[in-house]
């Protein structure tokens, strides 16, 4: 018996009382092939807060991907059109909206590198990617030839949620990875996997600055005494300067000391160590991995160098490289909970996103720039065919003359001495 079959002839309440969702399957059918997320997500989520990057960058994926709206679109005229049958995703659950649905999405796409959102009847809802498993089984293709195919997902939240353990068949559940994860055949990987070290470091330089603060903003300082002073005398010193001297509300107080000490810094301060520029490199390899530009998420790199217009070209790179693959892929994942029209395919409108209307406006810039060209290289006795493919080209080469020139190109009381006629 398939897999799928056999789950789906499952009472709901057979799940009861069963401690994991691994240990049902494999009591069941042996050892069907699973895939979980992988334990970086603790690790993921905790960077998203504690690190204010990360946080800050995610927060900008968040924004920018939720401000799409779906629309259909015609597959031969490229129209887009809305439709009832899109209520389920523009109400996804009570009181939400598109944009809480794709917020969501992308939120557990950064974390977990997954997102599934499950057909509930009258709405949606989202399964939380760390109870959630992946489910497949090995099928025959058209061919004969074996395949291995997802059936499902097995959700297993905690029992102090109250909720059963639950099999969804695959067609009841929208799986959005964005990136693949290449060691596995379904699964996919968070965008933060790469670079946890380099968030684990921005993380340890941000403790280590506000130690510093906390410690009188000033390097480690030694003291020697020639003399030997016992135990006793060095703690009562070591309190004595923590009292007077300790904490960023005491820097920079005189200190004076008995006769014989001979005070000296030990480390490095943050000039000597261009703590700001590793930082700010560090934040700009998260940035990086993110496909995020700096500028974008705030960090300091891309407002040294920030203007108004560098900000607009980065939101349109950010849109253009990150949010666009995104938007297209999530609508492929989300098109089986709706009823798609015959002939059109679940899309996003781009003229409701800020983001791309720069770009919407200079194409127009641009076609009315080809436009004009088109219209002077003709009249300037250039086959129509050859223009049309220069100036699409952009290759001036292409053109070929029709060895006529246009009357208003003579003098006045000039006449063509070739033949050549307007």
């Amino acid at each position: 018996m398939r897999l799928l079959d056999a789950l789906l002839g499952r009472e709901r309440g057979y799940y009861e009382g069963m401690a994991s969702g691994a240990s049902v399957l494999t009591r069941w059918f042996g050892s069907p092939d699973a895939e979980k997320i992988q334990p970086t997500y603790e690790n993921a989520c905790a960077a998203y807060s504690t690190s204010g990057v990360v946080f800050g960058i995610i927060l900008a994926r968040m924004s920018l991907f939720s401000e799409a709206e779906f629309k259909f679109e015609d597959l031969a005229t490229k129209k887009l059109f809305g439709s009832p049958e899109l209520s389920k995703l523009e109400t996804p659950w009570p009181d939400g909206t598109a944009g809480d649905l794709l917020t969501r999405m992308e939120q557990d796409a950064s974390l977990a590198g997954n997102a599934y959102i499950r057909d509930a009847g009258s709405r949606l809802e989202r399964l939380r990617p760390d109870w959630t498993t992946i489910v497949s089984e090995i099928t025959t293709d058209d061919k004969g030839e074996e395949i291995r195919e997802v059936v499902g997902v097995w959700y297993d939240p905690p029992a102090t949620e109250g909720r059963k353990p639950a099999f969804y068949p695959i067609d009841e559940v929208a799986h959005w990875a964005p990136i693949p994860d290449p060691q596995a055949g379904f699964r996919g990987m968070s965008w933060l996997t790469p670079v946890l070290r380099e968030v684990d470091a921005d993380v340890q330089m941000t403790d280590y600055k506000r130690a510093y603060l906390v410690n009188a903003a000033t390097p480690n300082l030694l003291i020697k005494y020639k003399q030997k002073l016992g135990q006793p005398k060095i703690d009562a010193l070591r309190e004595q300067i923590q009292a007077r001297h300790g904490g960023s509300d005491n820097a920079f107080r005189t200190m004076v000391l008995d006769e014989g000490a001979d005070p000296m810094t030990v480390g490095n301060n943050f000039e000597q160590m261009a703590f700001t520029a590793v930082q700010a490199a560090g934040e700009n390899r998260i940035a990086v991995a993110a496909g995020v530009p700096g500028i974008v998420a705030g960090l300091k790199e891309g407002l040294a160098a920030a203007t108004y217009s560098n900000y607009e070209q980065a939101m349109r790179r950010f849109a253009d490289l990150t949010a666009r693959p995104n938007w297209r892929s999530a609508c492929g994942a989300l098109a089986k909970l709706v009823n798609v029209p015959a002939g059109s395919h679940l899309w996003y409108d781009p003229s409701r996103i800020a983001a791309l209307r720069q770009g919407e406006k200079d194409a127009a810039e641009t076609f009315q720039v080809k436009t004009a060209a088109t219209m002077t290289l003709i009249q300037a006795g250039y086959e129509p065919a050859t223009v049309a493919a220069a100036v699409t080209a952009g290759d001036m080469s292409l053109l070929v003359h029709t060895g006529r020139v246009p009357v208003t190109l003579y003098q006045d009381g000039a006449a063509p001495t070739n033949g050549a006629s307007s």
